[in-house]
C-alpha cells in the first residue's frame, strides 16, 4: 500500500492533519486527487471502521465494500464525486458530495438511490448505424442511440443503462462542483456562452441570491420532490 504524507493530502480530504505521519495514496484512477479519495481513507479515517492495513483487508476480501455497486477490493481504488458508496456488512448506502466547507462528504442515501447514478456528460462522438458515445464525468463512457444530448447535460443510469436526461437548461437544478459555492444546489437563471478561449459561465439562484461562476462548476441533477 503506497502512502501519502497526511500533511500533503488535498485540502477536501476531512481527516486530522495531526496523527499518524501517512494516508493511504489513491492508486491513479479516472479521479483528481482532491476530487476523491481511496477506500483506505473512507474505511480508517472517515467511517472508523477499521483501524489497521489488516482489519481494511478483511472488510474488502469478504466483499462488503460496493463503488457505484461494483465490488472493490483494493484500498488504493479512489471513490469521488457523486460515487455511491455500499458497506454491506452495516446495509449502509453514502454519496460522496461537498459540504459546505468544500470537503468532501459521505451522506446516507437509500439502496435504491445507490443503485444508479447522475453522470455529467463532459464529451459525445457520433459512431456508426446510429450510435452515439458519451464520455462521463468519472471516466465512464456509455453508448446510446443518437439523441439530443449536449456536453454539460447529465444523464442518470441504472444498471448501465441511461433511465433520464438532464439538459443544463433554464431552470434546471445544478449541483455545484467547484468554485466558492462547492457543494451547493441552486436552480439555474441562464447560461452564457462564449466564442474562443473564454469558458461560458451560468448563472444561478441560491437562496434567492443571484450569482454566477464557470459553466465546467455545473453539474445538472433532478429536482428534488
Amino acid at each position: 500500500m503506497s502512502h501519502l504524507k497526511r500533511i500533503n493530502a488535498p485540502k477536501t480530504w476531512p481527516i486530522q492533519r495531526k496523527t499518524t505521519k501517512f494516508v493511504t495514496k489513491p492508486n491513479p484512477g479516472v479521479h483528481k486527487l482532491d476530487e476523491g479519495m481511496p477506500i483506505g481513507v473512507i474505511l480508517r479515517e472517515i467511517l472508523n471502521l477499521a483501524k489497521t492495513k489488516r482489519q481494511i483487508k478483511i472488510i474488502l476480501n469478504a466483499g462488503n465494500f460496493l463503488v457505484n455497486n461494483q465490488i472493490r477490493k483494493d484500498f488504493g481504488f479512489s471513490a469521488g464525486i457523486m460515487d455511491s458508496i455500499s458497506i454491506l456488512l452495516l446495509n449502509k448506502h453514502y454519496r460522496i458530495l461537498h459540504n459546505n466547507l468544500g470537503k468532501l462528504s459521505l451522506v446516507e442515501i437509500s439502496k435504491e438511490e445507490a443503485e444508479e447514478k447522475t453522470y455529467k456528460i463532459i464529451g459525445k462522438k457520433i459512431l456508426k448505424k446510429n450510435k452515439m458515445q458519451l464520455n462521463l464525468y468519472g471516466g465512464k463512457n456509455i453508448l446510446t442511440p443518437k439523441g439530443d444530448y449536449n456536453v454539460s447535460d447529465s444523464v442518470v443510469i441504472k444498471d448501465n443503462k441511461i433511465m433520464k436526461h438532464l439538459k443544463l437548461e433554464k431552470g434546471a437544478a445544478i449541483y455545484l462542483i467547484g468554485g466558492k459555492h462547492a457543494g451547493s444546489k441552486a436552480i439555474l437563471t441562464d447560461v452564457k456562452k462564449f466564442i474562443g478561449p473564454t469558458k461560458d459561465v451560468i448563472a444561478f439562484k441560491l437562496s434567492n441570491k443571484a450569482y454566477e461562476t464557470l459553466a465546467d462548476y455545473a453539474y445538472v441533477i433532478e429536482i428534488e420532490k
